[in-house]
């Protein structure tokens, strides 16, 4: 144990010190806690080195997709029919989800809730369907992770609308992507079911 006594004059220099550095009395209270200041002492003899950490690098979010088109997708065991299939491969092969897509409301889940049914009739009769996304979109758009689906589209529920199959016992589903436990979920709603005005449907302008 040293028997270091401080005079005023090397007090005031650790004051000095201390403020130059920008120290704060919670820093100066936690530098005496442990041995910091006895592994601080070999820096100043010249036995140790400080190495200072690196920032992490952060990692670029990049909203970019690329889609072989000539690749069909892979649907669930439950579906018997594919409704579209002239659309299943049609649309761009390379977009930027952040600016190429735009979201689209039906009138009714503006201002409420509709069901699946309507929207899609309400596609169908505009002539709409070809506009939208369809399930390689989705699954090129859930490759690209949570931050870039966050960046594109925040937390809601999107939908691919060119996808729609009908299951074996007759009903209809359509595809669409949200985030769940940290990831991005693709699944599969019925059209019996209701919408509303967070759950648009991806569409991509002519």
């Amino acid at each position: 144990m040293s028997d270091l006594m401080l005079d005023v004059d090397q007090a005031g220099e650790l004051k000095a010190a201390f403020r130059r550095g920008d120290w704060t009395n919670t820093l100066i209270k936690r530098a005496c806690e442990g041995d910091f200041l006895a592994q601080f002492k070999r820096v100043v003899e010249g036995s140790a080195t400080i190495i200072p950490i690196a920032p992490k690098k952060e990692i670029p979010v990049t909203t970019i997709v690329h889609i072989d088109r000539s690749i069909k997708p892979t649907y669930p065991d439950f579906v018997k029919k594919v409704m579209h299939p002239g659309l299943e491969s049609a649309g761009l092969v390379e977009y930027d989800i952040a600016t190429a897509i735009s979201l689209w409301l039906h009138d009714n889940q503006k201002k409420g809730i509709v069901t699946g049914q309507v929207i899609y009739n309400h596609l169908k009769k505009n002539n709409m369907l070809g506009s939208c996304g369809n399930l390689q979109d989705a699954l090129a758009i859930q490759k690209l992770g949570v931050a870039s689906f966050q960046k594109a589209f925040g937390n809601i529920v999107v939908y691919f609308w060119k996808s729609v199959v009908q299951r074996r016992n007759g009903s209809l589903d359509v595809p669409c992507l949200c985030v769940r436990g940290g990831g991005v979920v693709l699944y599969w709603n019925w059209l019996d079911d209701v919408w509303h005005g967070g759950e648009p449907a991806v569409r991509f302008a002519k």
